[in-house]
């Protein structure tokens, strides 16, 4: 990581600013430094498997990297014994930047950020869809081929099976979400039925009054 990437990260501790905003920053902050070097996609998909493939394998591991007791001096030692030798420099020395500010924690919202910025660089969107059952090959075609259309963009589609869905889905496009599931539909329906039934109620009460009162 270079030197003037760890200046534009010194001031990042704003009180009222979320946690996903301050995620941003560190994920533009990787995301310009590796643009500059021929491997960029590569040192994106190295932070999201340090993510997955190691913090999620070895949730001990993620509590020693998260804790506020441990010096940031013996997070960096363990990040130089884990992945010396074994990741790119620019990614550790990313993770020692990290440390060094107590962002550990943050690690995955930078990945999925990073991922979501690099995708919009490319001129790609990614799209998730939740779905009830698997998709087959057909179907999903259909899917990205109207949000191609629809968005303007080569739409990246990450389906995620739910079958508390029922049928129909739910595509969430950056913060816009779109649900046709039938599990909504059926809520709305039967918000609609309430509301109908109170507006005539209020509308002719005697109706409802039970004979002999």
């Amino acid at each position: 990581m270079a030197l003037d990437t760890r200046e534009k990260l010194k001031h990042d501790t704003v009180m009222d600013v979320t946690e996903e905003q301050i995620a941003r920053v560190y994920a533009q902050a990787f995301l310009g430094a590796a643009s500059k070097s021929p491997k960029t996609s590569e040192l994106i998909d190295e932070v999201e498997s340090f993510v997955y493939d190691v913090l999620e394998k070895f949730p001990r591991l993620n509590e020693v990297l998260r804790s506020e007791f441990i010096a940031s001096e013996v997070k960096q030692g363990l990040i130089d014994r884990l992945l010396g030798g074994r990741a790119s420099v620019e990614v550790v020395n990313f993770l020692k930047v990290l440390s060094a500010h107590g962002r550990l924690g943050l690690l995955r919202p930078i990945a999925r950020t990073l991922k979501k910025l690099y995708a919009k660089q490319l001129g790609l969107t990614d799209v998730e869809v939740r779905v009830a059952r698997e998709l087959d090959d057909g179907l999903r075609k259909q899917i990205h081929d109207q949000l191609h259309k629809v968005l303007g963009s080569e739409p990246v589609v990450r389906a995620i099976v739910d079958p508390s869905l029922i049928a129909g889905m739910i595509v969430k496009v950056g913060d816009r979400v779109y649900d046709s599931s039938l599990e909504t539909q059926l809520k709305l329906a039967r918000r609609a039925m309430i509301d109908r039934a109170t507006d005539l109620i209020e509308a002719s009460p005697e109706l409802f009054v039970a004979a002999g009162d």
